[in-house]
């Protein structure tokens, strides 16, 4: 086999395995195969705003991809008065609920929105605003 012919296959090959960084973006989406719960001791009123942490997990902790964290926590802020909410932050966590890494939006980073009504993110909102 040609020198090139081997250079052009390693190229490909790690063209095919390369995965893109995680981002707080792809972080905070929450999948069919996961579950998310809010943390009603994490609610801490700052100021006008009020922060709270979802903890998500996997539905079948067995069939999580290797590599792929455990587990996370979303940070969101909220604005109770207004019903708007975005997320501030995530943190990856191991099997033993250690933080693996911490994603950070910088103050300003974050579009609150108003969730749907009847979502997930509707009822966390209403209870983090009591």
């Amino acid at each position: 086999m040609n020198r090139n012919c081997v250079l052009f296959a390693a190229l490909l090959s790690g063209a095919v395995f390369a995965q893109d960084a995680p981002t707080v973006e792809t972080l905070s989406r929450i999948g069919d195969f996961e579950t998310a719960e809010l943390d009603g001791q994490s609610i801490q009123l700052r100021g006008d705003m009020t922060r709270f942490d979802v903890r998500v997990r996997w539905k079948d902790p067995p069939q999580r991809p290797q590599g792929a964290p455990a587990g996370r926590y979303i940070r969101y802020a909220a604005k109770c008065g207004e019903r708007s909410m975005g997320v501030a932050a995530v943190a990856t966590l191991d099997e033993n609920g250690r933080m693996l890494k911490s994603y950070v939006v910088p103050p300003g980073g974050s579009d609150l929105v108003v969730p749907a009504e009847g979502s997930r993110e509707s009822r966390w909102l209403q209870e983090a605003c009591r």
